[in-house]
């Protein structure tokens, strides 16, 4: 049985290595613990010494039972801190140079990713967008710009033993390198919100010649094409839909989920609950933007207000291509 899942990182075996120094240490340190306490409990029970007598605690006898063990930790703690040092300076002292680069968002409750286009710079016109799944080559060095679109989050790869922390405000610099292709979990292990639990990815290794042929694709939709003849605004939503993490809770195949499904979402008639009274509502598009700019305010009943608002995220634009596209959900 295994521990953790397997290292599938470059840095994996040193913070491996780390664990079972720190918890061998630290079991040590347990035993002898809990030995000292037993033999204690049985050598001095009441039955052998009836009469317990008084110490001061003042000379050497008494004051090596505190000093001993000290002097046992600090030197553990150094040594657990010295080889600490030497991972840390290895993974975090600088970043390596790129093979590849990638913008890693972190938005309840979902992870977006963004990829360089032809021109292998972020922040291009040809940059595209993935979301739910982070392709990368194996064997080369990946370089990612970790961002937070609205609270703290935690992107969580158990298979690369990466964890670091996205803040608002800020872009988080990081790296690593796969060493065997497949398909890994990741998730988010920072509290951000009742639908933290559903906040999950996938990381896609493949091989160099196969990474290649994807990027050449410019990856594969999270949700699939929608048939031709929509609208190029109701293309947009679709490609929108994706990219702001819609599909973290809601769907387009009618099947439950934590969000109510776009399946023939508009122009179905909804109970909502708002201020604590229930009243039924058609779908229109004067709902819908309510619904996704202040989603809390008339939450449909059976579901619980997880969504965050989007005012202020989303353009004029941005928000009329997603109500076009939402209306083609049959």
């Amino acid at each position: 049985m295994r521990w953790l899942p397997e290292s599938v990182s470059s840095f994996g075996g040193a913070l491996d290595s780390l664990i079972v120094l720190i918890t061998v240490l630290t079991g040590l340190g347990l035993v002898a613990a809990e030995a000292v306490l037993l033999y204690a409990a049985l050598r001095f029970r009441q039955r052998r010494s009836p009469r317990a007598a008084y110490i001061a605690g003042a000379g050497w006898g008494q004051t090596r039972w505190v000093l001993v063990p000290a002097l046992l930790l600090l030197g553990a703690d150094l040594y657990i801190d010295h080889a600490t040092h030497a991972a840390w300076q290895a993974i975090k002292g600088s970043v390596p140079k790129a093979d590849q680069v990638v913008r890693i968002t972190g938005q309840q409750y979902g992870f977006h990713f963004t990829y360089p286009g032809p021109d292998g710079r972020l922040n291009t016109a040809d940059d595209f967008q993935q979301t739910g799944e982070l392709h990368v080559p194996v064997g080369e060095t990946v370089v990612f710009d970790l961002e937070a679109r609205d609270v703290l989050h935690s992107f969580w790869v158990p298979a690369l033993r990466l964890k670091q922390d996205a803040i608002p405000g800020r872009t988080i610099q990081g790296w690593f390198q796969a060493t065997k292709p497949g398909e890994y979990e990741v998730a988010c292990a920072e509290i951000c919100g009742p639908g933290h639990t559903g906040m999950r990815a996938k990381l896609v290794v493949h091989p160099v010649d196969d990474y290649k042929r994807w990027v050449a694709s410019r990856g594969t939709a999270a949700l699939p094409a929608p048939d031709g003849g929509l609208s190029p605004e109701a293309r947009e939503g679709w490609r929108l839909v994706q990219q702001r993490g819609c599909l973290a809770c809601h769907n387009v195949d009618g099947s439950p989920t934590i969000g109510s499904t776009y399946r023939g979402l508009f122009g179905r008639r909804e109970t909502v609950v708002a201020g604590g009274r229930e009243r039924e509502v058609v779908v229109d598009e004067a709902y819908l933007r309510r619904a996704i700019l202040d989603p809390a305010a008339e939450v449909v009943k059976g579901y619980q207000p997880l969504m965050p608002p989007q005012q202020g995220l989303l353009t004029e634009a941005e928000l009329a291509a997603i109500i076009a596209y939402l209306k083609t959900v049959q």
